[in-house]
């Protein structure tokens, strides 16, 4: 049996005839799936602020002499529209032979620099006059005015004036801003120059005026 079914020839497969006409295009495609891109998902991280270092924080306020705390502030308002300056007045704070009596580099100033102005109503005010000649926002320093509330403030108009205008203003001749930094001479104190600018400024027929709003030209009531 065994021999019998060894010797049992193979089937035979049947093919289905073909088409001889028929191509390969015609033959029917495979379905294909359609492609759809896998969504990408981006990872975005904030950022985070830089640790706080000591070399980037805030500097403390900066603290400032009585007398630069007294002299600091706006400059002066005159003149405006409104009163306008009497181009007719001008006037040195320097007098001949107070060398000696207060600061040589104030003596300077007052002799070469700062002018005595008024407006049109007869108030009174200080200005440079190296830069007066051009209009105030083209001075190039602040402090081109200055504009005391009285006579005792002189002193410390003055002083605000040499810290904030004088080292600034490109107008002022080199020479005079590297004289050397104004402070008390050995003869005389403080308070007696503070009088003296008083004393001075009366001198000349400068008054408070009688509303405590500033400083007016009264010769006659000298």
């Amino acid at each position: 049996f065994l021999l019998a079914h060894m010797l049992k020839p193979p089937p035979i497969l049947m093919c289905a005839p073909v088409d001889a006409g028929a191509s390969i295009a015609d033959s029917p495609e495979p379905s294909r799936r359609p492609f759809t891109p896998e969504p990408v998902v981006v990872m975005v991280t904030p950022p985070t602020s830089p640790p706080t270092s000591p070399l980037l924080s805030p500097p403390p306020p900066t603290l400032r002499s009585p007398i630069a705390q007294r002299s600091c502030g706006r400059s002066s308002s005159l003149p405006t529209a409104n009163d306008p300056g009497d181009d007719s007045f001008c006037m040195q704070l320097y007098s001949p032979g107070e060398e000696g009596l207060i600061n040589p580099t104030h003596i300077a100033i007052r002799r070469q620099v700062l002018e005595i102005r008024r407006t049109q109503s007869g108030k009174v005010y200080f200005q440079c006059g190296c830069c007066a000649h051009l209009p105030r926002g083209e001075r190039g320093a602040k402090y081109s005015t200055i504009a005391p509330t009285s006579l005792k403030n002189l002193y410390h108009a003055f002083i605000r004036f040499m810290m904030y205008h004088v080292p600034a203003c490109p107008h002022i001749p080199q020479e005079i801003k590297e004289l050397q930094p104004p402070s008390a001479t050995k003869d005389v104190k403080a308070s007696g120059i503070k009088k003296y600018w008083r004393a001075n400024a009366i001198a000349k027929g400068l008054r408070d005026s009688d509303n405590g709003r500033g400083i007016i030209y009264q010769p006659e009531s000298s």
